[in-house]
């Protein structure tokens, strides 16, 4: 029976941490290495993760100095010893079958890696699907790599997958740090399944964290994290590599300068700039994936229509937050 070991990386969680590890110690599937990572946590969560430690022979505990949540996890990944690798945030939860549903995909379709889908969790409403994956069966993996998630708990990795990729998550990068790993892992990946099954609780914290996109420095670690991305990805993936800078940069950098109320001359100087560097942004194979509402926004970027961009942003920002 193959072990599956589960990476979960812990920082002030401490009031969420127990449902999340009970979700894992419960798993319908038995054969885990579930190795928690305190990363410097100045509540109780270090003392949970021991407590359910000496419960539980599974689980194992890092404790380290406070470094971010790439360096917790790539610590962990020097560490673990499973076949497979998963992920859990601290703060969300999986389906009591996520690891048995997940491995079965694996065998039955002789992959490597496995995406499944996630539901967005509330404490005060009923959960919310996510969009489904079902447009990415079948397609081939220069479409995965484009426009497969980027979200590591979704994710089942085989773990010579990993050995082979020779990823790990970039340090110093606080925003899409995931966009080096996981589509480079589907570069690599021999087969990729597709579970479009929310096996995944992503929780979204009443005080609005879990979906937190203020990070004044948004762009400095987004760029930072698209070279490296371009660097592990390698030649004879330029387009692919395009989608993520529209999507990151041209939709999401601009949405989000939006939302913190940036000048007209500010956003008009962002959109030459990126134009500069990509003038037929709008011809990238992928974006018609990206649906209407955000096509549209690039349609009005692409005019530097600022007043259109800023209408978008708030009905955004009424329907996500």
């Amino acid at each position: 029976m193959d072990t599956v070991s589960i990476i979960m990386p812990v920082y002030r969680v401490e009031a969420w941490l127990r449902r999340a590890l009970d979700s894992l110690v419960g798993q319908t599937y038995p054969q885990l290495e579930i190795f928690l990572v305190d990363d410097g946590s100045p509540d109780g969560s270090g003392a949970i993760c021991d407590e359910y430690a000496k419960k539980d022979p599974r689980v194992k505990v890092l404790h380290q100095k406070n470094a971010g949540v790439s360096a917790a996890r790539n610590a962990a990944l020097d560490r673990v010893t499973g076949d497979w690798i998963a992920f859990c945030d601290g703060d969300d939860w999986y389906e009591p079958d996520y690891v048995e549903k997940m491995l079965s995909a694996a065998q039955k379709e002789g992959a490597d890696l496995v995406i499944c889908n996630y539901q967005l969790a509330y404490d005060d409403r009923p959960p919310a699907s996510f969009e489904s994956l079902a447009g990415l069966v079948g397609k081939d993996t220069r479409y995965l790599v484009a426009c497969g998630s980027l979200y590591s708990p979704t994710r089942l990795i085989k773990r010579d997958l990993l050995e082979r990729s020779g990823v790990r998550y970039p340090l110093g990068c606080k925003q899409s740090e995931e966009l080096p790993v996981l589509p480079v892992l589907t570069r690599y990946a021999h087969k990729v399944a597709i579970l479009d099954a929310p096996l995944y609780n992503y929780y979204q914290r009443s005080d609005g964290t879990s979906a937190s996109n203020a990070n004044p420095d948004r762009e400095v670690h987004v760029t930072k994290s698209l070279a490296c991305l371009k660097a592990a990805l390698g030649p004879g993936y330029e387009k692919e590599f395009e989608y993520h800078v529209i999507y990151q940069l041209i939709y999401g950098q601009l949405l989000h300068l939006c939302k913190q109320k940036a000048s007209r001359r500010e956003l008009k100087d962002k959109i030459r700039a990126y134009q500069a560097e990509y003038p037929e942004f709008r011809k990238n194979p992928y974006i018609g994936q990206l649906g209407r509402a955000k096509n549209i926004f690039l349609l009005l970027a692409d005019k530097k229509c600022v007043t259109g961009l800023r209408l978008l942003a708030w009905i955004h920002r009424r329907i996500v937050h």
